[in-house]
């Protein structure tokens, strides 16, 4: 296996297989998030689960922030050619997702859950957050940096890939666009 392989899937291997690991991924995100307390509001973003939601909650808004995304995408990969396939840019948003997806279980560590409930429950309050607690979010945080670049990687490549995308200005676009997908995701999810 060569490194464009690990970087850029979507050149090498086909998008129906691509389609049903992406798809698996999708579905044990819900119970990853759920076990982790976690769900995906936006592409890229986790917050908190409330108290009272459950399972089909987090299924209901991690599918909604995908297919935001998706649409999205979709409407700015056909303004850039014509002949970009939804296939690819479905491709493209779920198997970006995929290394944050395997940091799940880390995030759903017993220690690491309350170290950011107890900095979530301090908000507002520096002088009151521990540095015990600190230190672990911190630490769990530069853990799971390289798998969020990773995923921009596989993100933006997916994209480049779907749209032949060549030109600065879309690539400007591409960011501008995902940015704010990511943004307002976020608020209306």
């Amino acid at each position: 296996m060569n490194w464009k392989a690990i970087f850029n899937p979507f050149e090498k291997w086909d998008e129906k297989y691509l389609l049903a690991l992406g798809i698996v991924f999708f579905i044990l995100n819900f119970f990853g998030c759920f076990y982790a307390g976690m769900i995906n509001d936006s592409i890229f973003h986790l917050s908190f689960l409330e108290e009272n939601q459950m399972l089909a909650d987090v299924i209901k808004i991690n599918t909604k922030s995908y297919l935001f995304a998706v649409i999205l995408l979709f409407i700015l990969a056909k303004f850039i050619n014509k002949r970009a396939r939804i296939i690819d840019i479905i491709n493209t948003v779920l198997i970006s997702q995929i290394p944050l997806i395997l940091t799940m279980p880390m995030m759903s560590l017993p220690f690491i859950k309350e170290a950011n409930q107890n900095i979530k429950e301090s908000a507002g309050h520096f002088a009151r957050i521990e540095m015990t607690d600190l230190m672990i979010v911190a630490i769990a945080g530069c853990i799971t940096l390289p798998f969020l670049g990773y995923s921009f990687v596989l993100y933006f490549n997916g994209f480049k890939t779907a749209t032949n995308l060549r030109k600065w200005q879309h690539i400007v676009a591409f960011v501008i666009f995902s940015l704010i997908i990511t943004m307002v995701s976020q608020t209306i999810f």
